[in-house]
């Protein structure tokens, strides 16, 4: 990143013209100008993204403080910097935009190792936590294998897919799907319906996001309105599946707490880690308590960390 310095010191040397000074100011070294101005342009750089109203040179007060100088200073430390045959503003700019640059490209290295922790954590914690990879419906007494209740639900994103095919021979004319959650109170809620097509393979999917009031998922993936009549059916499910996510938070800090013995976040890791050469280890985590042992489990749901 490119900072543009030259352009943020005219707006300080501009606002030091309607400083007053007031009592004997000081020269300010160049290593502690350099600091001053770094911290400055930072600051700077916070009031904008922040959006702060604030247009006066006085809100660098503090950083002078710190340093032990006053805005007076800096102003005749600039003002008298061209005497100088020993160094040039110019060259004193140079260094604060390269280490403006180096520190830059520190802090986005840092936020790729942060977003990669964060990928490795939610891809840890999720969840297949009911499948069926596939369902023939022929008969109205077996479309009870079409709805499907997953109980001991936790704050988690959880999405409903399949791929479906009504052939020619089902007798019903308006099909659809249902898929809602279950309150702690028997409330139904976010229920979400879908006309289902016909005589061509399609697909369903839909995420819920849930909390702590909702208690159940219901998906009835052959529902009809109440004022008509079920029929024969000849409906063919394929790759039924539930998938849960934690989210980014309650993720990384299971991952912390329960995945300790894996090295992802060690020293080495957060200083030298490379997002594309990385290796895959698999990692075995205990099935997951909180699902109805009567659910079918994938087998095919492992569970990959990369980690350098």
């Amino acid at each position: 990143m490119v900072y543009n310095i030259l352009k943020y010191v005219a707006y300080i040397a501009v606002a030091l013209g309607i400083v007053a000074c007031t009592g004997r100011p000081k020269v300010i070294p160049d290593e502690t100008l350099k600091d001053i101005f770094h911290d400055a342009y930072i600051a700077n750089a916070y009031i904008n993204e922040a959006k702060v109203n604030a247009d006066s040179l006085y809100i660098y007060e503090p950083i002078f403080d710190r340093y032990g100088y006053t805005i007076d200073d800096l102003q005749y430390t600039i003002m008298t910097f061209t005497e100088r045959k020993s160094a040039m503003l110019s060259d004193l700019l140079y260094e604060i935009n390269q280490r403006l640059s180096e520190e830059s490209k520190v802090e986005a290295r840092k936020m790729i190792v942060l977003d990669t922790i964060e990928n490795i954590a939610t891809r840890a914690y999720t969840r297949t936590i009911y499948s069926d990879s596939l369902i023939r419906v022929k008969r109205l007494r077996d479309t009870t294998k079409l709805r499907i209740r997953i109980d001991d639900l936790i704050p988690a994103e959880y999405a409903v897919s399949f791929t479906y095919l009504i052939d020619t021979l089902d007798e019903n004319r308006n099909s659809r799907v249902e898929a809602y959650l279950i309150t702690s109170d028997s409330s139904e809620i976010m229920r979400h319906t879908m006309m289902l097509s016909r005589y061509r393979e399609a697909k369903y999917s839909r995420k819920f996001s849930t909390d702590t009031i909702h208690k159940a998922l219901y998906i009835n993936m052959f529902y009809h309105p109440n004022s008509e009549e079920s029929k024969l059916p000849d409906i063919t499910i394929k790759d039924f599946k539930i998938v849960r996510t934690l989210s980014k938070e309650q993720s990384v800090d299971s991952l912390y707490h329960k995945q300790l013995d894996i090295r992802i976040f060690n020293h080495a890791l957060m200083t030298a880690f490379v997002a594309d050469t990385v290796e895959v280890v698999d990692v075995v985590i205990e099935r997951d308590s909180l699902a109805s042992d009567s659910l079918r489990y994938d087998t095919q749901d492992s569970l990959t960390l990369r980690i350098d």
